[in-house]
């Protein structure tokens, strides 16, 4: 970041459509009550995505991207970038799929996939820690060691599984394995 940046802490709802489409879909924003309009993920797997359309309270830091992003030519309806630390959703719904995501990290360790009670789980393996995978990372290879971007989640109420610590995940990968992960889900 070029600028002294100062964590801010939002309320708005989030737009930005779920994967699925047999087209890769734009940022994820928060429109605020103010009318200002933050972009807080360009990616197509960013957990941010399961809070479409949803009232949430956003912890982060603005920032002035670089290279190619968005901007507002609307000076009614500002654009700004928001590095999120924290989102938590305000209104809990029964269908939410998640309630809260926490800080951004790199981890090294590996998939393993196990069966439980005819249920094929998702589990990444730290040195010293197991966590459940709660989404569908794109390029996931099981045993093999990898490092990727995870985030802390807290599962929303209509996922009937016991507590488990999860992590959202997102790999490396190309455009083509993300383009066959987008049609998949169409």
């Amino acid at each position: 970041m070029s600028e002294q940046a100062k964590e801010l802490r939002l309320e708005g709802i989030v737009r930005g459509r779920g994967g699925g489409k047999k087209f890769l879909p734009g940022p994820t924003t928060i429109e605020c009550s103010d009318g200002k309009r933050w972009v807080i993920d360009y990616d197509e797997q960013s957990p941010f995505r399961a809070f479409a359309d949803r009232h949430v309270l956003v912890s982060g830091e603005p920032y002035t991207p670089s290279g190619s992003h968005l901007i507002s030519r609307d000076r009614d309806r500002p654009l700004g970038h928001l590095n999120v630390s924290t989102m938590r959703l305000i209104d809990l719904a029964e269908d939410a799929e998640l309630v809260e995501v926490g800080p951004g990290q790199h981890l090294t360790g590996r998939f393993e996939r196990r069966t439980s009670g005819g249920e094929s789980m998702l589990s990444f393996l730290t040195e010293s820690d197991t966590f459940r995978v709660a989404n569908d990372p794109v390029g996931a290879t099981v045993d093999d060691s990898v490092r990727v971007s995870a985030r802390p989640v807290q599962r929303g109420p209509s996922v009937r599984r016991a507590p488990a610590r999860c992590l959202w995940i997102i790999c490396s990968c190309s455009t083509g394995e993300l383009w066959a992960w987008s049609e998949r889900g169409s």
